[in-house]
């Protein structure tokens, strides 16, 4: 009997001992992935940059905000993504980048925000007015802070005035290019050229 009662007392301290050990790895282990979390969130999001989990120059509130919003329309999808990561970049340039880094930039943004608009006009979007204030609000998503918006108007003041301005072969190369991109979503096959009037 007494061997038997020593036998219970000892294996319940081994068995205790064990709980206690796997508490204590359980305990440890929060503590590793709250830390972890922690160096993770470094870039907080009223920072400049904000975070960017998966490292795609796509701030991720942003990037989530659009997969949402443009779930069934990959068009508008692919282009607001694009012109995110555009802008991510724009605002995060170093002080003393130039003003073409600038120039190029602005360019290419201005081109995903003009396809979008050609294609929604050539399509006759019955809620056009809807989906140019949907812009207005993408723009307000990604430049949600005094710096952030801060940043890309000092981006604006530095580029030459009426840069926008296009020449008709230009203005005919960039419908071209868009129509072409627009079409890969729709699997079709784009029209080889379009004149300056056609929509």
């Amino acid at each position: 009997m007494k061997k038997l009662i020593i036998s219970m007392l000892v294996f319940g301290n081994i068995l205790l001992f064990a709980t206690e050990n796997n508490m204590n790895t359980r305990q440890l282990n929060w503590l590793n992935d709250l830390e972890t979390l922690v160096k993770l969130d470094t870039q907080k999001e009223d920072t400049l940059a904000g975070r960017d989990m998966n490292a795609n120059g796509i701030r991720d509130d942003v990037e989530a905000y659009v997969k949402k919003k443009y779930k069934n329309d990959s068009f508008q999808k692919s282009i607001f993504l694009k012109a995110a990561q555009k802008i991510q970049t724009i605002i995060t340039l170093p002080k003393n980048a130039s003003v073409k880094e600038h120039f190029i930039l602005d360019k290419e943004l201005l081109s995903y925000y003009t396809c979008r608009d050609y294609i929604l006009y050539r399509q006759d979007e019955k809620n056009i007015d809807q989906e140019m204030l949907n812009k207005t609000l993408f723009k307000g998503k990604v430049l949600n802070t005094d710096e952030r918006l801060q940043a890309y108007i000092e981006h604006k003041k530095k580029l030459p005035v009426n840069y926008a301005d296009m020449t008709s072969e230009e203005l005919k190369k960039e419908k071209n290019s868009c129509l072409a991109m627009y079409y890969t979503f729709e699997k079709k096959e784009a029209p080889t050229t379009v004149s300056l009037s056609s929509k």
